[in-house]
């Protein structure tokens, strides 16, 4: 995939990134302000009150990047990599990031294997899945917004992100592999829990591939969405939203 020759401008980068930012904060401070003053019972209980202002920041950042970024198809493909991809762009992603899984379990097995805790990854996969448990208790509206926050928004925003405008900023300043291993760490790292992160990194550096040989940030979105829909489905399944480990700042 050949890459446009034309330079993201730095400037409008960080003002896009800065407007993410302060609309995180009012979004976060807004929802919090307005759910104590409208349901203050509610709001007090603060694994209520949690999902809901982490749902409101991701939305928030999403529709700054876009607006900032994305209001025309040239600036959406140049700083956000949001152009069209084939069928194939797509099932190629999958298989790639299924490889990630693959290579990042068995590195784990053969870690667990020296007798480090490395197996228990799963355990933080299926907390992670549940929200930390909140899931299994969760009214049906919080239920809704938890879900639409780790289904659909967390992709979208830590891809927008990763795969999009650092990606692209990147990319046509470094070869393709730094660009990759930069965006992969970046990643990696934001998901906080230690036992976590190498898997994260393996995923981000099969995203960054995919961004790579694809031209398209549509794809890693995609298989980043279907990833956190099969985490969420199989805590169900697993651990009936009950997982056997508490998590504290894990992201996804």
């Amino acid at each position: 995939m050949t890459l446009t020759l034309e330079r993201p401008r730095g400037r409008r980068v960080l003002v896009a990134v800065a407007a993410a930012a302060a609309a995180a904060v009012a979004g976060g401070t807004g929802a919090a302000v307005a759910a104590r003053a409208l349901a203050p019972s509610w709001a007090a209980d603060l694994n209520q009150l949690a999902p809901l202002v982490v749902a409101v920041v991701y939305a928030a950042i999403a529709a700054a990047l876009l607006l900032a970024l994305g209001r025309d198809r040239h600036n959406r493909r140049l700083y956000l990599g949001l152009a069209p991809a084939s069928p194939a762009g797509y099932v190629r992603g999958m298989a790639v990031w299924a490889t990630a899984y693959l290579a990042a379990a068995a590195g784990y097995f053969i870690v667990a294997r020296l007798g480090a805790p490395a197996d228990q990854v799963w355990q933080v996969l299926w907390a992670i899945g549940a929200d930390d448990g909140r899931l299994a208790a969760a009214s049906p509206a919080l239920a809704a917004v938890i879900l639409i926050r780790a289904c659909l928004l967390a992709p979208l925003v830590e891809e927008l992100l990763f795969r999009g405008v650092l990606y692209s900023w990147l990319r046509v300043r470094l070869a393709a592999s730094w660009t990759i291993a930069i965006t992969a760490l970046g990643f990696g790292f934001i998901h906080q829990v230690p036992l976590f992160i190498p898997l994260a990194v393996a995923v981000g550096l099969a995203a960054g591939w995919i961004r790579e040989h694809t031209g398209s940030t549509w794809v890693p979105i995609a298989v980043h969405i279907v990833q956190n829909i099969t985490v969420v489905v199989l805590s169900l399944v697993l651990t009936g939203w009950q997982p056997a480990v508490s998590l504290t700042g894990a992201g996804w």
